[in-house]
């Protein structure tokens, strides 16, 4: 008679091993969910091998345990120590990890640590063996568990262990359920919350050793394969950050449940060879669980094509998986084996030394959280600081403008209350009643046959008596000119007052007309009105004489005094809008916003006091998109301060591509970068690599290396 052997569990085992190896490699975004049914496997897998001794052993039990659960994890965890001990990749954490590996709570160390199981980066070989240690935890009590409840269920009735396993998993679910609404992973990692699972698994163990499970026989493989289908599917579909994630972990659950009792029906048919395939993929599954992580931990740095690298990974997961395998499970004397062996201990040895030589340096890092994070509440505050300060800066820039476009509003009837004071000859005199009617708060003083030589007398006489206004009009020019030593007596007396002198119609003053416009010229303060320009083709304003005003010519006169004069009084509002807006331009370009990960945060002590008037914006986990995006908002918003300057460490993943397209993005702005590469249309900033300027991690800065970076940064940015 042929050996019975459990086909399909194989089949599930393999499956759900692949499912996690793919979701480690990033191709099944819901790989995770099978994690369920290993659990599940192990909880039923348990009973039925503890129901199967007639007497039930913990030594025994411990013993094969140990052999089959926990001496694959020492192998595992040594040689991957070993190995990347000898690649020389930094592993900051590898004494703490490690010890919480081997004692079985790796799942409470990486809460603690802040671990995140569904990021996808590796920080560490080990991430994966929270699951190992709920497992690990799970087989220390059992045995007990198990005893206690089959007890139960052969003297006071069989169904009460079903029940009860049943009942406790339902309980965990609910807590599982309770903790996803305040911390995923709090949920996904604490091992109560994981056990409904392994209870569940527990209580289709005793249905399988009481009642022969509830299955359909007769059409056991077509649901046995539906349900496989559905156990495939979800790992396609739902993230961990979907809202369907609480309730997927329960499906796939109850789905493999009762996979697993259609898979444990006895089979008797010949092995083909895909189930002789499948039975060694299953053999050695666990160990590729183990294995599959330090792997791919190993060559995430290697710059290769992506999908050579995820063969690579594959095969050598395989090949290692099936060596340890060998080395450990086999009971051949064979000298290969002995060698295998041999190999395996040598390489754990050296990796349990590097293990025992390695440094904790949880203390450490501890200093540096605390360091971070009140730098960060520092940095809170000067953000605030920051944004109260733009928007001060903002609303009084806002309410300059805001006065001077009320003075432009308003200025018909600033002119119209002018004390201007006008001195002219016969031409202003004739249009002394409209003057008065356009500036009814002026002075007037004109007369027949007037020349600009008794100007600069009549002016004085009217600052001594404080009568002297501002601006002054001369009406001058019809009855010739007077030299240049003569104007400048006349800009002398009124100081600083703005003066606006008509051109005049005589047929003879061209060169009085051009004297003018010369005195102008050098004079910022001196005002032409054009009056020969304005009143050109009008012979209406004119009598025969062409100099004398008619009645519409005195108004047009007047008026041209007033628009001249108004417009002066716009053009220095344009000014000063000018100056003020250039001015504010001017300041911007001084101002820095400083973008970074905990690079910047943790040396913000040294750089905010070079740089106390900056802004700053810290993302530990900041990428290019992240970045890309923040930076595009404040360009939207315009917000984004002139000087931009990249403050990244080794963990920000991004390419001197990436880097072009941001320099790109802020063309109008000046950039700073980071880096000892250099980047058209940017700045390099060059820090030094030193080895004392870096801490364990070899990604954060000790002190020394934070004041060095302030120092550099201090040296290379220059704001005008």
């Amino acid at each position: 008679m042929e050996k019975k052997y459990y086909k399909n569990i194989d089949l599930i085992r393999v499956v759900s091993c692949l499912i996690i190896l793919f979701y480690h490699l990033n191709i099944l975004k819901g790989g995770y969910l099978v994690v369920c049914t290993f659990f599940v496997l192990s909880g039923y897998l348990s009973v039925l091998s503890a129901s199967n001794k007639e007497k039930f052993s913990f030594k025994e039990y411990y013993k094969n345990k140990f052999i089959n659960l926990y001496l694959p994890v020492l192998i595992v965890s040594f040689i991957s120590i070993a190995l990347i001990s000898i690649i020389n990749i930094n592993w900051l954490n590898l004494k703490p990890e490690t010890t919480s590996v081997l004692f079985g709570y790796n799942n409470y160390w990486q809460l603690n640590t802040n671990l995140d199981y569904f990021t996808r980066h590796i920080d560490s070989p080990f991430m994966h063996l929270w699951y190992i240690a709920i497992l690990l935890q799970f087989e220390l009590v059992f045995p007990i568990i198990y005893i206690l409840l089959k007890k139960i269920g052969d003297k006071l009735h069989k169904f009460i262990p079903v029940f009860i396993t049943l009942m406790l998993g339902v309980i965990s679910y609910l807590y599982f359920y309770n903790l996803c609404d305040k911390n995923i992973m709090i949920a996904y990692y604490d091992t109560f919350a994981r056990s409904f699972s392994l209870l569940f698994g527990m209580s289709i163990g005793f249905i399988k050793i009481y009642y022969d499970s509830f299955t359909f026989k007769n059409i056991s493989k077509i649901i046995f394969c539906i349900y496989l289908i559905l156990l495939i599917i979800p790992t396609f579909i739902i993230e961990a950050s979907s809202n369907y994630f609480v309730i997927s972990i329960l499906i796939v659950t109850l789905i493999s449940c009762r996979l697993i009792e259609y898979g444990s029906l006895v089979i008797t048919d010949k092995l083909t060879v895909f189930d002789k395939f499948i039975k060694f993929l299953s053999s050695i599954s666990y160990e590729i669980y183990l294995i599959q992580y330090p792997i791919i931990f190993i060559l995430q740095d290697i710059k290769i094509d992506n999908y050579i690298k995820i063969i690579i990974t594959i095969v050598l997961t395989i090949l290692l998986s099936y060596i340890i395998h060998l080395g450990i499970k086999f009971k051949e004397n064979k000298l290969f084996n002995w060698i295998i062996r041999l190999i395996i201990i040598l390489i754990s040895l050296f990796g349990l030394y590097q293990y025992v030589v390695a440094k904790d340096h949880t203390a450490e890092m501890k200093e540096l959280e605390k360091q971070l994070n009140k730098n960060a509440e520092m940095m809170k505050l000067k953000q605030e600081e920051y944004a109260k300060q733009l928007e001060e800066e903002k609303e009084a820039w806002e309410l300059e403008l805001k006065k001077l476009e009320d003075g432009v509003a308003d200025l018909d009837e600033v002119v119209h209350k002018l004390h201007l004071v006008g001195v002219g000859d016969s031409v202003m005199l004739g249009a002394v009643t409209d003057l008065y009617r356009e500036f009814p708060k002026g002075y007037f003083d004109a007369k027949e046959s007037r020349t600009a030589w008794v100007v600069n007398n009549i002016l004085k006489d009217l600052k001594a008596n404080n009568m002297l206004g501002n601006p002054v009009v001369f009406g001058l020019g019809a009855n010739g000119d007077c030299p240049e030593w003569c104007k400048l007596e006349i800009l002398n007396t009124i100081e600083d007052r703005n003066i606006f002198w008509l051109t005049t119609t005589w047929n003879k003053g061209d060169y009085v007309n051009k004297n003018i416009k010369d005195f102008a010229s050098k004079h910022d303060n001196v005002y032409v009105i054009d009056w020969e320009s304005i009143s050109k083709g009008h012979d209406e304003y004119f009598i025969a004489d062409g100099i004398h005003l008619t009645e519409i010519g005195r108004e047009s006169y007047s008026k041209a005094i007033y628009d001249s004069i108004k417009e002066a009084y716009i053009d220095e509002y344009n000014n000063k809008k000018d100056a003020i807006i250039k001015a504010r331009d001017d300041e911007n370009k001084k101002k820095i916003s400083f973008y970074g990960n905990d690079l910047l945060l943790n040396a913000f002590d040294y750089i905010e006091k070079e740089f106390n008037n900056a802004k700053y914006v810290m993302n530990k986990d900041f990428n290019y998109e992240l970045l890309k995006q923040e930076l595009k908002e404040a360009i939207d918003n315009k917000t984004l301060d002139y000087n931009i300057v990249l403050v990244f460490d080794s963990s920000f993943k991004i390419n001197n591509d990436e880097y072009n397209e941001l320099i790109k993005l802020c063309k109008d702005h000046n950039i700073y970068i980071l880096s000892n590469m250099d980047f058209k249309g940017a700045i390099s900033i060059k820090f030094d690599n030193i080895d004392n300027y870096y801490m364990a991690d070899k990604v954060h800065l000790t002190d020394e290396g934070n004041k060095a970076l302030s120092n550099v940064l201090k040296e290379s940015i220059k704001v005008e």
